[in-house]
């Protein structure tokens, strides 16, 4: 594990692999971990150098508990200072949930750093929820931690223990803000429009995100979006068997800078 220091805050990253290089950046729950849990590390690394990072929050990176700190931007920042220590010039990129939103920022603010952005169960529209709304979600988060959207995703999904387990382990102090900061966000679904770079868009047909992940394909010129039957939020995520044989051919075209 590697950290970097940009504006204070410490990010940790991994690598592994070798091959045109690819972000994987996972969602609001779990850390860089949940990529080799899930198969994905493994699946990849044979043709990509795979870069794993610990959003601001997880893993091995700081977790304040000021919500500026969660600001999509600083997260963007984040990723750039990664991409910068590993003197990567372009990349492909990943992110699930969370990780899809910041690259769609990270898309419309840095365009020639990306080669092709995948993101799944994500869109690039501002946050639609009031103000008021965000904070009673944040009071839940402090009261119950993740165990309520835990519930909500095996309602939708089969979850293995050890993403359980993972959703689990963020502190709900840590969740709360994120929360509140990540709320914060303008949409950029016309600078993705135009920045030219392929986009492949992953969801479920039962997640509640799929008529803004909708929009966003047919706002996003060459934009594919690929719905995955009897499918959830997360399993955008965990359905390897369903991702993999559009996620390889995608990366295969268009990985290389």
């Amino acid at each position: 594990m590697r950290k970097t220091v940009r504006e204070g805050r410490r990010i940790a990253w991994e690598t592994m692999g070798s091959g045109p290089p690819l972000v994987l950046l996972h969602g609001s729950f779990g850390d860089r971990g949940t990529w080799r849990s899930g198969g994905h590390a493994d699946a990849l690394a044979g043709e990509h150098r795979l870069v794993l990072i610990d959003a601001i929050g997880h893993g091995g990176s700081d977790a304040p508990l000021d919500p500026s700190a969660y600001r999509v931007e600083r997260q963007v920042d984040d990723i750039v200072a990664v991409l910068d220590a590993e003197g990567i010039g372009r990349t492909a990129f990943w992110g699930a949930s969370m990780g899809g939103t910041i690259g769609f920022h990270l898309l419309a603010r840095h365009p020639d750093r990306l080669t092709c952005l995948i993101a799944g169960g994500a869109h690039p529209f501002a946050a639609g929820a009031e103000p008021a709304e965000i904070e009673q979600v944040a009071a839940l988060c402090r009261e119950k931690g993740a165990e309520p959207f835990v519930e909500a995703a095996e309602r939708q999904s089969t979850v293995p223990g050890w993403m359980r387990d993972a959703m689990l382990a963020i502190d709900p102090e840590v969740l709360a803000t994120q929360t509140v900061g990540l709320s914060q966000r303008d949409g950029v679904a016309a600078a993705v429009a135009a920045s030219g770079v392929p986009v492949l868009l992953l969801a479920g047909d039962r997640d509640d995100r799929l008529p803004e992940i909708r929009r966003t394909a047919e706002a996003v010129p060459g934009a594919s979006l690929a719905e995955l039957p009897g499918c959830g939020h997360l399993d955008a995520f965990l359905r390897l068997d369903l991702t993999l044989p559009v996620v390889r051919p995608f990366l295969r075209r268009y990985a290389s800078p």
